[in-house]
């Protein structure tokens, strides 16, 4: 179960599973099985993420009380088709700003200058992530070789996770500081070239 769920919240959502605890927790296992394999099927990442969101959404709603919802599965498949929606539509947006960022860094290798834009622009996501993220990243991209592998294996022991979901959790704060990198360069670029056009205007007025 989803550790951002309140007792309330929680409450409602198992009243409305089953009338015994133990009806109401198979009823929700079964529930979550489901949505992690329609996340699945349509190809999202971190389908169990998705699903828990999918169910905290849910519980919510019945928390709240403002309408009956007669047939709670039903209502959860509703709520997961509109997160793929919103899901697509991130990674959309995501992918647009990878590609942004890996043109920019093809194009602005060799000046200093834009290295140290680059290298600003990192260290400012980096202030972001939270200690123990950054101590991850940190962690899982030290070391060469042999002594990568030791380190990754070292790192999941201790986290008390499998090496596959380390790597899926290191990815994942790889991309957020990637995705922030490009927005900060992209405003950087915009605000640059409204500066630019301002001392374009006001040269032509003078």
């Amino acid at each position: 179960m989803s550790l951002d769920l309140d007792k309330t919240a929680l409450h409602a959502l198992l009243d409305a599973l089953g009338a015994t605890p133990a009806e109401a927790g198979a009823a929700y296992e079964g529930l979550r099985e489901r949505l992690i394999r329609f996340f699945r099927w349509n190809d999202c990442l971190f389908p169990e993420e998705l699903a828990d969101t999918t169910l905290d959404r849910l519980a919510d709603k019945l928390s709240r009380g403002t309408e009956p919802i007669l047939f709670p599965a039903r209502f959860a498949a509703g709520i997961a088709r509109m997160l793929l929606l919103e899901q697509r539509a991130k990674q959309t947006r995501e992918k647009r700003m990878l590609l942004w960022l890996s043109w920019f860094q093809e194009n602005h290798s060799q000046s200093d200058e834009e290295t140290q834009l680059y290298d600003d622009a990192l260290s400012h996501c980096l202030e972001y992530l939270t200690g123990d993220n950054r101590q991850l990243l940190e962690r899982y991209y030290s070391g060469d070789g042999s002594d990568r592998i030791r380190n990754r294996q070292a790192l999941a022991d201790e986290l008390g996770i499998a090496m596959n979901a380390l790597r899926n959790r290191a990815l994942r704060l790889r991309d957020t500081l990637e995705i922030c990198t490009a927005r900060y360069l992209a405003r950087d670029q915009r605000h640059d070239k409204s500066a630019a056009n301002a001392t374009a205007r006001k040269s032509t007025l003078s």
